[in-house]
């Protein structure tokens, strides 16, 4: 059961890692949208035709910044940030439940119900979005696919490999959760504690801020 336990605990660890480097895209996309949207202001504007200069400079990065390019590399980028923060997401009990019912169980029910969840449904779930998933960007890469649009970004395999890595770190996450459900449920007592963390109810907000809040009055004494 130890054992299953530090598999559990190397396997959370590899998808949080990858969550908390997958985060930084945010900052890229923020700059991308603040790109997009300067440029298309300062192109359109009647002021620009006063700066040649910077007239030739927009001209000479359009093949390559395009407004079609920047909005499909935004989607991208959400895209990417979406996928391979969801197993980041479910370690860390991000993920929408019906707490009115949750809440109510027992941890030995929640542990039991975890299980069949993971095993029924998201296992099987990304199993099948990983085979599909791989197949779509093969076939992507295959024929060389690119964007729609004249202007928009080339190489779509790229954007398309991130859904099957995206829920094969889910799948992980999954797996990390359900070794520790079975850890909880059949291991011995001194590791029950350690491995049922992850069924504790989630505090409230608000008790959380006034205990943060208590904190920072209490140093300030």
């Amino acid at each position: 059961m130890e054992l299953l336990l530090k598999v559990s605990d190397g396997l959370k660890a590899f998808v949080i890692a990858v969550g908390r480097v997958a985060a930084w895209i945010a900052l890229v996309l923020i700059l991308v949208i603040l790109f997009d949207v300067i440029t298309r202001y300062m192109k359109g504007s009647d002021w620009i035709h006063n700066y040649p200069g910077l007239q030739d400079f927009f001209h000479a990065i359009d093949p390559y910044a395009s407004s079609t390019k920047l909005q499909e590399l935004e989607w991208h980028l959400h895209g990417a940030l979406f996928l391979l923060c969801l197993g980041y997401a479910y370690l860390k009990d991000a993920h929408v439940r019906i707490e009115l019912l949750r809440d109510n169980f027992s941890l030995r029910l929640r542990a039991w119900v975890e299980m069949a969840g993971i095993v029924l449904g998201l296992l099987f779930y990304c199993y099948v979005v990983i085979t599909y998933g791989f197949d779509f960007a093969e076939r992507a890469f295959v024929r060389n696919e690119g964007s729609s649009a004249m202007t928009g970004l080339p190489q779509r395999w790229i954007i398309k490999s991130f859904l099957p890595i995206g829920f094969f770190l889910l799948a992980l996450a999954g797996l990390s959760v359900l070794l520790r459900c079975l850890v909880f449920l059949f291991g011995p007592p001194h590791l029950r504690d350690e491995a049922g963390g992850f069924l504790e109810p989630k505090e409230l907000l608000e008790d959380e801020g006034a205990t943060i809040d208590e904190i920072v009055a209490e140093e300030r004494r």
